[in-house]
């Protein structure tokens, strides 16, 4: 099953497990995405900046910070519904390291629903972000969406 598309309408009673929702090759990872993320978050980690260090570390080049990589996917499939909002993440784990040059792609899955209150209900998303054949970031999405009969 999946998603008509991720910037819908939707109430939480028109959500269901199992929807699901990809970009395949949707964003390379640049040098200047590296540079920008260390000017604005003032992570300026040599693993990140130093040609050097990178080179010389396990990785054998330089490597974008994992926060870069989890904004980016973010945006990418991030629900855009105005009736919901983020309530977040879980398990967020940096699988493997993400070059410079890196093109990314991102799968997101409803994996649970359920109600949270009276006017909310609670979606969780399991995210994966590839390079198209390695994992590189996963996490769990907890989203919480206004329930069509709220306040009735």
């Amino acid at each position: 099953m999946s998603a008509p598309s991720k910037d819908t309408h939707r109430y939480f009673e028109e959500i269901e497990a199992g929807e699901t929702y990809s970009v395949e090759d949707a964003r390379t990872i640049t040098e200047a995405d590296i540079v920008n993320f260390a000017g604005l978050s003032g992570d300026f980690h040599p693993l990140h900046m130093s040609k050097t260090a990178g080179e010389e570390s396990d990785f054998g080049e330089r490597i974008a910070h994992g926060n870069l990589v989890f904004s980016v996917a973010e945006a990418l499939v991030a629900d855009m519904n105005p009736r919901s909002f983020s309530y977040g993440y879980d398990s967020l784990r940096f699988v493997n390291p993400v070059p410079i040059g890196t093109t990314l792609s991102v799968h997101r899955e409803v994996v649970e629903t359920e109600e949270y209150n009276d006017s909310l209900g609670r979606v969780v998303y399991q995210y994966e972000v590839t390079d198209g054949e390695e994992t590189l970031l996963v996490c769990k999405h907890i989203t919480l969406v206004e329930r069509r009969d709220a306040g009735a």
